[in-house]
């Protein structure tokens, strides 16, 4: 008995080469398909490795193997049919078969599968954004995401009370640098996101604060007219990158838009500043709206 069984063990650990077929349960993120195949399928493989490898994949032949496919693998064929190719399956064959057999070849030149079309909807990825920033310090433009929208599947009537999808808290505190990170998304109930997180990415800069009052000129102002402007100046303040030398807003101009006073019912126009410098972060005007009145003759302040 003795004999016979390190006989086996012997015979077992020797690599041999057999043709072996595994069932597997196809899962994906294919737009507006389900995320998982109607139907499960075979895939056949020439391998070689150990007896005890071989006999391994022998007994879990019943057992469909979960395996999920880059939707970029996957070729559409027809209808609700995909397709990979047997030089694309490669790829899995270690999640597909593992890692103690070495493939050689696929019996077929690929594998297709169904995946059902299913209700969906693309909505923007809205980050919920708590940071706190350490005094002189704030965020240097918008905060950047990994994907700017998420497609939905569910039911019509709940699809259309969803226009949006949240990330969950993105919080910190005492900011001074840039940061980065990854956040799951909030999935509303009753439905399904084709990504349950993003990368988010945020860049901070030190600023320095300017205030000065500025003088409020019109821009597209016909011939032959003239637009008071209350108030004539307006107090501008400046945020602009750290460190700054001189004045950064001393190109710039502040004015209000004839076209905009022309469709106005009101008469009041939005203050607006062009010619900024390149390290201007933001800026405001207070007030920021001036009430324009037009009158005969030439203007003293026309751009």
């Amino acid at each position: 008995m003795a004999s016979l069984t390190i006989w086996l063990v012997n015979n077992l650990s020797e690599t041999t080469s057999d043709i072996v077929s595994v069932q597997l349960m196809p899962h994906s993120n294919i737009e507006g398909r389900s995320s998982t195949a109607r139907e499960s399928v075979t895939v056949t493989a020439a391998v070689s490795g150990s007896g005890f490898a071989l006999l391994k994949l022998a007994f879990r032949r019943n057992r469909p193997v979960d395996i999920t496919f880059d939707a970029a693998d996957l070729q559409h064929r027809e209808g609700e049919f995909y397709y990979i190719s047997d030089n694309t399956l490669f790829k899995y064959a270690g999640a597909i078969l593992g890692p103690a057999v070495s493939v050689q070849s696929f019996v077929s030149h690929s594998l297709t599968f169904r995946f059902l079309e299913e209700n969906h909807k693309k909505v923007p990825i809205v980050p919920l954004n708590l940071v706190n920033y350490r005094s002189q310090y704030m965020p240097y433009g918008p905060m950047e995401l990994s994907a700017d929208s998420v497609i939905v599947y569910g039911e019509p009537l709940r699809l259309a009370s969803i226009d949006k999808v949240l990330t969950r808290q993105i919080m910190h505190k005492d900011v001074r640098r840039s940061f980065h990170g990854t956040v799951a998304l909030d999935q509303p109930a009753g439905v399904r996101l084709s990504q349950k997180e993003v990368t988010y990415s945020q860049d901070v800069t030190r600023y320095v604060e300017y205030s000065c009052l500025m003088p409020v000129g019109v821009r597209n102002l016909p011939e032959g007219l003239s637009l008071a402007v209350l108030p004539a100046q307006v107090q501008m303040n400046f945020r602009f990158v750290f460190p700054v030398t001189g004045n950064p807003a001393a190109q710039a101009e502040v004015y209000v838009d004839y076209d905009e006073f022309a469709s106005s019912i009101s008469g009041k126009c939005m203050v607006r500043c062009s010619d900024l410098p390149d390290v201007t972060i933001c800026w405001e005007s207070s007030p920021q709206m001036c009430v324009c009145v037009e009158t005969s003759g030439v203007s003293g302040n026309r751009k």
